[in-house]
């Protein structure tokens, strides 16, 4: 499998969000009031997976960035979910602050300081890497212990979303590569072990990728995004950067090879990590031949690409 599929095609846009125009007035009006100050533009945010609002607004005196969605969409809950967690941080998280959240108009509000940044390149050679791999690790020690103990345990709410082959395995589609329909009851056996080992006592973000990375002016990461948090072992939030440096360009070797030094990486079981790596091909390879959910035109697309690189991993991993 070549790596050059995965080179100079970033996570890019896979939602279809609306401009602030098109919002309505009335909620566009109370947030105008809740600021205190004219609002002389919105830029809005093409990246993620969610097709509610996500602007950056500039006002009169200064600029904030708010994210909304209708208050009865399926996806509400991750907004108010993303809310919490991010009002609970430590105060030095690498996240920018939550200002406000609530409902009004009928949607779902966060209003958050906005941060001066852009999306970190993963290509092989980036300073990026380091910086975000750094920023992550130095991220669960600050989240450990958990400063928020409500959170449900990895080993529940991860293990429900993070599995593919045992369902595919049950009805094999005619069109499943050739590797994975040779190892399929292999990889149903292997994809369920890193569950065993997601516990712990971390904070963890539950969904790293470079669209939820911001690279801010001063050379530092700030993490964005806190709707799937959950407690559990730190090497998660850093082991989910891999798949998406081998999107970029890297060989699973490389993308390893850039985290060693890092304790969260260097600590954790090598076979964990491999059922990991399993887990997530699995997941995107399930996900990826779903119907696409409204306005989210191109996740499936991007699924595709994610099962293929996470498919990569674990043949690395595996020697299979």
């Amino acid at each position: 499998m070549s790596f050059d599929q995965f080179s100079n095609r970033p996570l890019g846009s896979t939602a279809v969000r609306p401009s602030w125009e098109q919002l309505p007035h009335e909620l566009r009006d109370f947030v105008t009031v809740h600021l205190g100050s004219a609002i002389i533009r919105a830029d809005v945010q093409s990246g993620g997976f969610t097709p509610g609002v996500a602007a950056r607004l500039i006002l009169t005196n200064g600029r904030v960035f708010i994210k909304a969605i209708p208050n009865d969409h399926v996806l509400a809950a991750k907004y108010r979910t993303e809310a919490e967690t991010a009002g609970h941080l430590p105060g030095n998280t690498p996240s920018p602050r939550l200002r406000w959240h609530g409902t009004a108009a009928g949607w779902v509000i966060l209003i958050f300081d906005d941060i001066d940044g852009r999306h970190p390149d993963l290509t092989p050679g980036s300073p990026d890497i380091f910086t975000v791999a750094s920023a992550l690790s130095d991220m669960a020690a600050l989240l450990t212990p958990n400063p928020l103990p409500h959170l449900p345990l990895a080993s529940i709410s991860r293990a429900r979303l993070l599995h593919g082959w045992g369902d595919l395995a049950t009805s094999p589609p005619h069109d499943l590569g050739g590797w994975e329909q040779r190892h399929l009851q292999a990889l149903t056996d292997l994809e369920t072990l890193w569950v065993r080992h997601a516990d712990g006592t971390t904070l963890v973000h539950g969904d790293i990728r470079p669209d939820n990375l911001l690279i801010t002016s001063d050379a530092t990461a700030a993490v964005v995004d806190w709707a799937q948090p959950c407690q559990g072992a730190a090497w998660q939030d850093i082991a989910d950067l891999i798949p998406h440096m081998i999107m970029a360009g890297h060989s699973p070797q490389t993308a390893e090879k850039a985290l060693i030094g890092l304790s969260v990486w260097d600590l954790a079981e090598p076979d964990v990590i491999t059922s990991y790596a399993a887990a997530f091909a699995g997941y995107w390879t399930r996900m990826s031949r779903q119907s696409a959910p409204p306005g989210v035109p191109h996740l499936r697309s991007y699924q595709r690409r994610a099962a293929a690189a996470a498919i990569t991993w674990t043949m690395y991993r595996t020697g299979w």
